[in-house]
């Protein structure tokens, strides 16, 4: 697993955070450090046998747990097949974080754990701002 991430303080002025291997099974808390509002989301599932993903947000600062916290957002992300594992989402408006940014990932949606995804989420970028 590599995390990279970039806070870049530009005329851009806006940070990312590269994810490459979220299998869910544990939590990124706190990712960014700070508030702000994500403007875009690149992710793929490279799960096969036509089982998504689900990517979870958490609006907190706190140590995310995930079967316990309740995520504020969830995406539905198509397993790999072909390109359908590849996915771009856009908020144009930003989706506001008051408190903080987590995220994890699992193969059951809302609050539920579930089980870890095989093989992984790769190539997930977050940017934000």
């Amino acid at each position: 697993m590599t995390i990279k991430q970039n806070n870049q303080f530009t005329a851009i002025d806006f940070r990312y955070i590269q994810d490459d291997g979220l299998t869910g099974s544990a939590a990124r808390s706190n990712a960014f450090g700070t508030t702000g509002k994500l403007y875009g989301i690149i992710i793929y599932n490279t799960a096969t046998g036509g089982d998504p993903g689900y990517l979870k947000l958490y609006d907190t600062n706190l140590a995310v747990t995930e079967g316990t916290t309740v995520p504020d957002f969830v995406f539905k992300i198509a397993a790999n097949t072909t390109v359908a594992g590849r996915h771009i989402l856009t908020f144009p408006e930003g989706l506001t974080f008051s408190s903080g940014f987590g995220y994890t990932a699992s193969a059951n949606p809302g609050t539920s754990a579930g089980s870890a995804l095989a093989p992984a989420i790769e190539d997930l970028v977050f940017i934000f701002k």
